[in-house]
């Protein structure tokens, strides 16, 4: 009986080698030689998983091609409402001024219809500015 009891004990100890040689084998690159072919993959810091490398036109959360760019979206964004015959944009920093032009013959309550459109569609398509909206014309 004590030689099984050896043997068991012998097979223990191997087996708990083999459990610690494991993590230290490892799957990842080995130490300095360049012999593997599987390339350890890193993506950028940027909460995309490196998507804005890849896709460098995906806006980021406070960033922005540039102010003329979004001063054309955001008058395109708004030529389409009705009442509307232009608009011209300012930015200061992270505050949009849209000063939107009406077609003439609109009332008083069709001006803030349309300003209360053009506002929530500007805000809706640009959050990253606060938006204020003001007409002029329409009468």
């Amino acid at each position: 009986m004590l030689k099984r009891t050896g043997f068991r004990l012998n097979m223990l100890l191997i087996a708990a080698l083999a459990a610690a040689a494991l993590p230290i084998a490892g799957c990842g690159h080995s130490g300095g030689s360049n012999s593997s072919s599987i390339k350890q993959q890193t993506y950028a810091d940027d909460g995309l998983l490196g998507r804005t490398s890849s896709y460098p036109r995906i806006p980021g959360r406070h960033m922005t091609e540039t102010y003329g760019n979004d001063s054309k979206l955001m008058s395109t964004s708004i030529q389409n409402l009705n009442g509307v015959a232009g608009s011209r944009v300012v930015f200061n920093g992270a505050d949009a001024y849209v000063t939107v032009t009406l077609k003439p013959g609109l009332d008083a309550q069709q001006r803030q219809t349309v300003e209360n459109q053009a506002t929530t569609v500007l805000r809706f398509n640009f959050p990253r500015y606060n938006v204020h909206v003001s007409t002029v014309g329409g009468r």
